[in-house]
Formats: C-alpha cells, structure tokens, sequence
C-alpha cells in the first residue's frame, strides 16, 4: 500500500538492496568455501597456487546444499523479526475486511469522503444518461 508517486522509488531500492545484499557477496562465499574443498591444487606458472584440479564431492555437495539452506534460513529468520516488529508498531486496523488497504469495497461516496485529492470532477447521484442535463 505504498502511495502512487513512491511506489517506484520503493521498488528501485528494493531492487538495490536486493542486488547489493544478495548478488555481489554471494560468490565470495561460494568461492571461499569451494577453496576449502579442493583435493589438489593445479601451480601457475609463476609457481605460485593455480585452479583447483580436483574438488571432494561428497564435501562439494553438502558445502554448496548447506550454505543456500543457511542463506535462505537466515533470510527468512531477518523477514520474520522484521515482520513481527512492524506488526508490533502497526497493528491491523481493518476496515472492510477482504480488502487491499481497505478502498476496494467502499462506496463511492465514502471514497470521496476518504480522499479529497483535488479531483475536479462532479458526482452525480442519478446514473440514468436521459435524465442528465448538459449544463
């Protein structure tokens, strides 16, 4: 229920913090883990240590299953805290139940009682085209 003209500024930094949080960290720790796992370790040319030969698949599978488990667990535990905290200082004030933000089922006539937002046009209580006049 964000308002009209915030609602695309809600989802770019949704989408920021999404890429920023999830997308950039992700393969360093994939990386760090699947270095933990390698069997024998190929040299570079300069002697120094080249790409890994041979990975334990055992430890592979378990390694790389565990951390998208814990990942999504923690991210799962942060959305609930976060939930349960907002739902703390926001209590559920409903309305019209069965509703989104609570306008959907409302009357016309409460809807322009709930909002004044400068809109111009004139409510007429007889919907019958004959009977309107072109004044």
């Amino acid at each position: 229920c964000n308002e009209p003209e915030l609602k695309s500024l809600a989802i770019g930094i949704h989408t920021l913090l999404g890429r920023t949080l999830a997308g950039i960290p992700a393969p360093i720790y994939f990386g760090a883990l699947f270095d933990k796992i390698c069997l024998k370790w190929g040299t570079s040319r300069c002697g120094g240590r080249g790409a890994c030969r041979i990975y334990n698949s055992d430890a592979f599978r378990h390694i790389f299953l565990g951390l998208q488990v814990s990942m999504r667990g923690a991210g799962l535990l942060v959305f609930f805290i976060i939930f349960a905290l907002l739902k703390k200082r926001f209590p559920a004030h409903i309305t019209n139940p069965g509703t989104n933000c609570g306008t959907e089922m409302m009357s016309e006539q409460d809807k322009d009682q709930k909002s004044d937002n400068g809109d111009l046009t004139v409510k007429t209580t007889n919907s019958d085209p004959d009977k309107e006049s072109n004044a």
